[in-house]
């Protein structure tokens, strides 16, 4: 039921690790393997979970998608100034 309770906060809500983190009150390790077994789970199913990629607000670098937390620093201008990637679920096209 909880990975259930999951795609219902995030259909077409999309959040940060952080603050899923924070309304499940679970440890972020803990939300992003179960953000992770979801992505599997979604596969066969009629959503997708999508991740909006972390961004450097200095030089506007764009992070990879498969990271789902905030990186520590912009490799290209060494900012820590950067937006956490977003994770949602939408629905299937």
């Amino acid at each position: 039921m909880y990975r259930k309770d999951l795609i219902d906060i995030l259909f077409n809500h999309p959040q940060s690790v952080r603050d899923l983190s924070a309304l499940m009150e679970e440890p972020i390790k803990d939300m992003v393997s179960d953000l992770q077994h979801l992505q599997k789970s979604l596969r066969h199913s009629p959503y997708d979970l999508e991740i909006t990629p972390a961004k450097c607000k200095h030089c506007g670098f764009g992070f990879s998608r498969s990271h789902m937390t905030r990186p520590g620093r912009c490799p290209k201008c060494r900012s820590t100034w950067i937006d956490p990637p977003l994770i949602g679920v939408t629905e299937k096209h």
